[in-house]
C-alpha cells in the first residue's frame, strides 16, 4: 500500500482566499443595507399615501407636492412640499401648513420618525358661525419627533418650537387681526397608551411648557410683567379615538375624564396654581372640580384698580373675601388664596367669582 502525502498549500494562498470570503460578505452586507435602505423608504412613503388616503375618506383636504428622497445612507428623508391638511369639525374649520416638511427616520428604525418645517408651520382654526380665526404661526425648525407602537399606534411625541405668534381676528372689525400672545421656546410631550381597558386607564399624558408669554392682557390686568410663564401636565383617562363631537360624545358616556395634574401660570408677582378633574356634560362642555391657588392677590387686586378695572370698594370687598380663603406660605411667608373651582353648565367659578363661560361645542 503506498502511503499519499498531500502537500499543504502555499501560505500566501490562505489570506487571499479569506480576503476574498470578507470581501464578499462585505458586498453582500452593503447591497443589503442599501436594499433595506430603499424598502423602509418606499414603506416610509407608502405609510404617508395611506395616511393621506384615510384622511380623505373621512373628508378631510390633504395635499402636498412630490416626494422628494433624501439622505441616503445613514439616514431615510423625504421632503415635502406644500402641504395642506384641513378638517371640517362641524362648527370649526382647522388648516394645517407648512411650505417645506422635512420626514426623517434610520433605517433601522422607520417607527422613529423626527418632522421639522423647516420654515415653520401655520395652524388656523375658524369659526363661521361666530365670526372669528386664530391663526398660530410657529417659528422655523420646529420639530416634531414621534415614535410609533408595531401596531401603527403613536407611542410618543415631542413638538420642540423656538418660537410662535398667535393672531386673533374678528368678523368686520376695524382693527384687523390682533396680536393675542408671542410665545418663546415651548415643549409639548404626548405619551399614549398602546390599549385601553377601562375608562380608568390613562390614555394619554400631556406635557406644555412655555418659558416666555407675551400677551396684551398683562398690561390689561395692569401688571407691570412683560411676560409670563406657563406649564401643564394632565391625563387623559379613557380611550379617545379622535375629536369630532361624536367621538367625544362616546368617549364622555364611557366615562371619560382630563385630570389636570398640574397647570401653573405666573407673572411676577402673581402666580396661579390649578388641579382638577373634568369630564364632559351633554353639550360637550367641561364640568367638574378642583383646586385654585393664587399667590400675589394683594398686588393683583392693586394692579386691577390701577387701571380701573376694580373700584375700591370693590377691591376691599374682594380682598375680605379672598382673604378667607388665604393661607401663609411656608416658603416665603406671604399669603396664598386656596379656593374651590367649578365648571358647572357651561360657567367656570373660582370661589364665589365666575370666571368666564363655555359655549356648546
Amino acid at each position: 500500500m503506498t502511503n499519499q502525502i498531500t502537500t499543504p498549500p502555499a501560505p500566501h494562498k490562505r489570506p487571499r482566499r479569506i480576503g476574498t470570503v470578507l470581501s464578499f460578505v462585505l458586498a453582500l452586507a452593503v447591497l443589503t443595507y442599501v436594499g433595506n435602505w430603499f424598502a423602509a423608504a418606499f414603506w416610509l412613503e407608502g405609510r404617508i399615501e395611506d395616511w393621506a388616503g384615510a384622511e380623505r375618506a373621512k373628508g378631510n383636504e390633504v395635499t402636498f407636492g412630490t416626494l422628494r428622497f433624501e439622505g441616503f445612507p445613514f439616514a431615510m428623508s423625504i421632503l415635502a412640499p406644500d402641504i395642506l391638511y384641513r378638517r371640517n369639525r362641524e362648527a370649526v374649520v382647522e388648516t394645517i401648513t407648512a411650505d417645506r416638511l422635512r420626514l426623517s427616520a434610520r433605517p433601522w428604525s422607520p417607527l422613529d420618525l423626527t418632522l421639522t418645517a423647516e420654515n415653520g408651520l401655520t395652524a388656523v382654526q375658524k369659526a363661521p358661525a361666530q365670526g372669528t380665526t386664530v391663526t398660530l404661526t410657529s417659528a422655523p425648525d420646529t420639530m416634531i419627533n414621534a415614535r410609533f407602537y408595531s401596531s401603527g399606534v403613536l407611542e410618543h411625541a415631542r413638538l420642540d418650537a423656538a418660537g410662535g405668534r398667535l393672531v386673533s381676528q374678528r368678523d368686520g372689525d376695524p382693527t384687523g387681526p390682533r396680536e393675542a400672545a408671542r410665545l418663546g421656546a415651548t415643549v409639548a410631550t404626548l405619551d399614549q397608551a398602546d390599549s385601553i381597558v377601562s375608562h380608568a386607564d390613562a390614555a394619554a399624558v400631556v406635557s406644555i411648557t412655555a418659558n416666555r408669554v407675551e400677551t396684551p392682557a398683562l398690561k390689561q390686568l395692569g401688571t407691570a410683567a412683560d411676560h409670563a410663564r406657563l406649564s401643564l401636565e394632565a391625563t387623559l383617562r379613557g380611550a379617545l379615538s379622535g375629536t369630532g363631537a361624536q367621538d367625544l360624545a362616546l368617549w364622555r358616556d364611557a366615562g371619560g375624564t382630563v385630570d389636570i395634574d398640574r397647570f401653573t401660570l405666573s407673572f411676577d408677582p402673581v402666580a396661579l396654581r390649578l388641579n382638577a378633574t373634568l369630564a364632559l356634560d351633554q353639550l360637550l362642555r367641561p364640568e367638574g372640580a378642583g383646586t385654585l391657588e393664587i399667590k400675589g392677590f394683594d398686588e393683583a387686586i392693586e394692579n386691577l384698580v390701577s387701571v380701573g378695572h376694580l373700584t375700591r370698594d370693590a377691591a376691599e370687598v374682594a380682598r375680605l373675601v379672598l382673604g378667607a380663603f388665604s393661607r401663609t406660605s411656608n416658603t416665603d411667608a406671604t399669603r396664598v388664596v386656596s379656593m374651590p373651582v367649578s365648571a358647572q353648565d357651561g360657567r367656570v367659578s373660582a370661589g364665589p367669582f365666575t370666571l368666564f363661560r363655555f359655549s356648546a361645542f
